[in-house]
């Protein structure tokens, strides 16, 4: 097992013979506070590092608030907000680009102990006006399936994969892919996350493939 487990990563961040790869470790800190049975808001703080240019890099402040709606066991509604920061420190003289984005969701959850599968279909509408341009909107659907196994430890392994459909795009409307696998460790009201996401861009060739590293904390309360 000691052996299999590093040919495993090499595997899994290795990019493909003749294509482009990108790194970028995400972080992300984020609070859970439960109105009532039915409804809780959530609070994350996103950080993200991309080195996706050769001549800049890019850095990410994400900060996301949302309400959530339990309708029952098996349903939930969500609605929420983010603002994305985009400092571009470029050769030239760094600049910040922002971003609003909106989305609601619906999310199916079904259960059988120790297992539980998970689907989400998120529509979101984001805008914004990056530096010397004109105003850009981006209408996207995203469709994620999922399922995680929940040991009584505290711990839940879990896999998923995510598909993004652009509504008006000149570049066709599949954008992108992800498959992501990581691990939940919950402590009472703490928890802690860890995954490696593969992402991949459709609308353009000459796009890198993404290999994600990301670590996150929560708190409910």
């Amino acid at each position: 097992m000691k052996r299999i487990l590093p040919v495993l990563a090499v595997l899994l961040t290795a990019p493909p013979a003749g294509a482009e790869s990108d790194f970028q470790p995400w972080t992300e800190l984020g609070v859970r506070y439960r109105i009532s049975k039915q409804f809780r808001l959530k609070f994350d703080q996103q950080f993200r590092f991309d080195e996706e240019f050769r001549d800049n890099c890019r850095h990410k402040i994400m900060p996301k608030l949302a309400a959530v709606w339990w309708i029952n066991k098996f349903l939930r509604l969500e609605a929420g907000y983010r603002y994305k920061a985009e400092i571009i420190e470029s050769q030239e003289s760094p600049y910040t680009d922002s971003y609003h984005r909106f989305h609601i969701d619906t999310r199916l959850r079904y259960r059988i102990k120790p297992f539980t599968l998970r689907y989400r279909l998120r529509f979101q509408e984001q805008f914004g006006q990056p530096l010397h341009e004109d105003m850009i909107y981006k209408h996207t659907i995203r469709n994620r399936i999922g399922a995680e196994v929940k040991f009584p430890c505290g711990f839940a392994p879990f896999l998923s994969g995510e598909l993004f459909l652009r509504i008006d795009d000149p570049d066709g409307a599949m954008h992108k892919w992800r498959l992501t696998a990581g691990l939940d460790y919950e402590i009472g009201s703490h928890t802690i996350t860890v995954f490696y996401r593969f992402e991949e861009m459709l609308g353009d060739p000459q796009d890198p493939k993404r290999h994600i590293l990301a670590v996150g904390y929560h708190y409910a309360f």
